[in-house]
């Protein structure tokens, strides 16, 4: 894990919304001296406290986690339940454009919407 990657994007959007670590530390319902630690790479932090961070700063959760190299609890189950498919699904989608990431997430709903 990238732990300092992670502490540093989150003084970076932080201080982008003007808020100190107190003020952080209080909506995050942590003390100041940990969202410190985290900042500063210090500590591992748990997912529920990045989904606190995340939530406070309006950032997007799942960019968030990724730079902390975890996936919300959500996607984990995904995972579990289709421990060989989902690897080797990514594994020969990886070279896709954005565009394809975009269509290919439009096929999808549909064809969820059809069920």
């Amino acid at each position: 894990m990238n732990k300092r990657s992670l502490g540093l994007l989150i003084r970076r959007l932080r201080k982008a919304k003007g808020l100190s670590l107190r003020k952080l530390a209080r909506q995050v319902d942590v003390s100041f001296v940990n969202i410190a630690h985290i900042e500063n790479g210090r500590v591992v932090t748990s997912k529920k406290v990045l989904r606190q961070i995340a939530r406070a700063l309006n950032y997007n959760l799942d960019k968030l986690l990724a730079v902390g190299h975890k996936v919300d609890d959500d996607i984990e189950r995904i995972i579990r339940k289709k421990p060989e498919t989902l690897p080797q699904f990514l594994r020969t989608a990886k070279n896709l454009t954005d565009a394809d990431w975009q269509q290919l997430t439009e096929i999808v709903k549909t064809m969820k919407e059809k069920k």
